[in-house]
């Protein structure tokens, strides 16, 4: 799950202290937000039962300052600054790259990232100029890169096992969980979905 980007950290935690046993990461994503406020949220998470090891912290560089979270997630501008020495010597912090072009994967994959978010998929409401990339091109990354994929952009349950046949090793959602009225049920069907996708999904090699 990733977070609105809106700022609002009161609704944030009353949703996430809800649904995180049904996803493997929150992550947060406040742009707007300094780096200072971003931590306060993690610490907020932790405070309200979420496992330190379940949080992502989206856009910061500062490695040894985030050692006790799941990991960092990153753009193209921030991952094409490491190699995969810088990132094997922040002993062991998960880092995701966003991508957006088979070339982009390619070189996220090269220089260490751990798994890509790849989108957006579907017509999504934060991406609503921007024609989706498709399942097609989808498949085509998660077919020439070694790392997982995961999917991102106009998620829901009805198109999780798509995703899965594409090749996608899970799916990152926004407004399936925030614009739900019952977000712990809409957390809980995506997780059902990508149970029940488990034995049509390729295996990666």
């Amino acid at each position: 799950m990733v977070s609105p980007g809106t700022g609002g950290l009161d609704s944030f935690l009353n949703i996430a202290k809800d649904i995180w046993r049904w996803v493997d990461y929150i992550h947060i994503r406040e742009k707007k937000l300094p780096l200072e406020q971003q931590m306060y949220w993690a610490q907020s998470l932790r405070t309200r039962g979420v496992p330190s090891n379940r949080i992502i912290l989206n856009g910061s560089t500062q490695l040894d300052h985030h050692a006790l979270l799941g990991g960092v997630h990153w753009g193209q501008a921030v991952i094409r600054k490491y190699d995969k020495d810088v990132l094997r010597r922040n002993n062991r912090l998960r880092v995701g790259v966003s991508v957006h072009s088979l070339e982009e994967a390619k070189v996220a994959e090269e220089r260490g990232a751990d798994y890509l978010f790849y989108g957006h998929v579907y017509a999504s409401p934060s991406k609503p100029n921007f024609e989706p990339r498709g399942l097609a091109s989808l498949a085509e990354v998660c077919a020439k890169v070694s790392i997982p994929v995961i999917a991102i952009g106009g998620i829901a349950t009805e198109n999780i096992a798509a995703i899965r046949t594409a090749g996608a090793s899970g799916a990152a959602v926004i407004s399936t969980i925030w614009t739900n009225d019952q977000p712990e049920l809409a957390a809980a069907a995506l997780r059902q979905a990508i149970t029940d996708s488990e034995k049509y999904a390729e295996p990666r090699r």
